[in-house]
């Protein structure tokens, strides 16, 4: 009985999926004989969209065209010093994935292994960002008092939006503290 029910309802749906295929492709085919005017499709950013866009770096701070002028090769110079340090943290990644697939090696050597690499990655990692605090400190030298205020509030937005990101509120990673909330472990 049940096996039956079951199978009525699986035809039944299988029957109604059919005629709303039919029934599209039929509606498609009478909207081709419509004017191609109204075919146009909707734009992709409406109204709430163009609120959602946010100003550029160069627009928020007002930069002059020589400021915009070393911002660029200063982003160049920076992108050229960081390229090879990225390289290099993708060929340690691609050690650790051949080492952990290597038959041939013991789960205690993987391990020695990987874990070595992944201290190579984690030196790379604080190389390049040692590259890319350089790189903010020279673009703040060429901005004006103001435009260092802008900047810096920018920076902590961006600080605040990370942290948000990764679960952190405003109060911290759990909440606040209360009596019933034990202290963090540290």
């Amino acid at each position: 009985m049940k096996k039956s029910l079951i199978i009525a309802g699986l035809a039944a749906s299988v029957l109604l999926t059919s005629s709303m295929a039919n029934a599209a492709t039929t509606a498609s085919s009478d909207t081709d004989k419509k004017p191609a005017v109204e075919k146009q499709l909707p734009k992709k950013c409406d109204k709430k969209c163009e609120k959602k866009q946010r100003p550029t770096i160069d627009e928020r701070l007002k930069l002059t065209d020589e400021q915009k002028k070393q911002a660029h090769e200063i982003r160049m110079k920076g992108h050229e010093q960081i390229k090879p340090v990225f390289e290099k943290i993708k060929a340690k990644k691609m050690e650790i994935k051949e080492v952990a697939q290597n038959p041939k090696l013991s789960d205690e050597q993987k391990t020695k292994k990987i874990d070595a690499l992944e201290i190579d990655i984690l030196k790379l990692k604080q190389e390049a960002r040692k590259i890319r605090m350089q790189n903010t400190k020279e673009f703040e030298a060429i901005l004006t008092a103001d435009q260092k205020a802008e900047f810096n509030k920018m920076k902590e937005e961006g600080r605040r939006m990370h942290m948000m990101k990764k679960g952190h509120g405003p109060k911290g990673p759990r909440g606040p503290q209360g009596a019933d909330r034990p202290a963090p472990l540290k």
